[in-house]
């Protein structure tokens, strides 16, 4: 599986927000589906999450 972190920018675009503000939402948004996108991967390794991980 593959996550790919530039649609979640395009999901933000439509907010209207500065690139830090932009971030801050995103960042926060990735902390709550970091832990829902690994349940549903049952073990499997999604590609490009490890970006969001802490």
């Amino acid at each position: 599986m593959i996550f790919v972190g530039e649609q979640l920018t395009d999901l933000m675009e439509p907010l209207g927000l500065g690139w830090r503000e932009r971030r801050e939402k995103e960042l926060a948004l990735m902390d709550d589906l970091v832990p829902l996108l690994k349940k549903r991967a049952t073990g499997r390794t999604i590609s490009g999450l490890n970006a969001y991980e802490q």
